[in-house]
């Protein structure tokens, strides 16, 4: 598992730095404002599932509310925005937020946020 560093999107812009994931499955520090950027150049779709750590919330209005993992499919020659994550519902104790993807190849990503 890899950690990936955010790069901060501030008023006079930013240059993303792509780089390919450490790992199928990678982490990253989650404030609630990430977004994560998935590059995939392959000629195959691929999936990216960010693990959801709270999926049931008792509602005294509406009852028992069930949250699912976020999970988004990148086409080829794509690239994909997901995000933002709650920090209540996808934050580990460590504030870190687990995300997996179904291939490494071709593969390049990016954690982004407005600073």
């Amino acid at each position: 598992m890899a950690l990936i560093a955010s790069q901060s999107i501030i008023e006079s812009g930013l240059s993303v730095t792509l780089t390919a994931p450490g790992a199928v499955t990678n982490t990253f520090t989650n404030t609630g404002k990430e977004i994560i950027l998935i590059e995939n150049s392959s000629e195959s779709s691929l999936t990216c599932t960010v693990t959801t750590r709270v999926t049931t919330v008792d509602n005294n209005l509406y009852g028992d509310l069930t949250k699912s993992s976020a999970v988004e499919t990148v086409t080829a020659n794509s690239i994909s925005l997901m995000g933002a994550f709650s920090t209540t519902a996808y934050n580990d104790t460590d504030s870190l937020v687990s995300f997996t993807l179904s291939t490494t190849t071709d593969v390049k990503i990016a954690i982004l946020y407005i600073g």
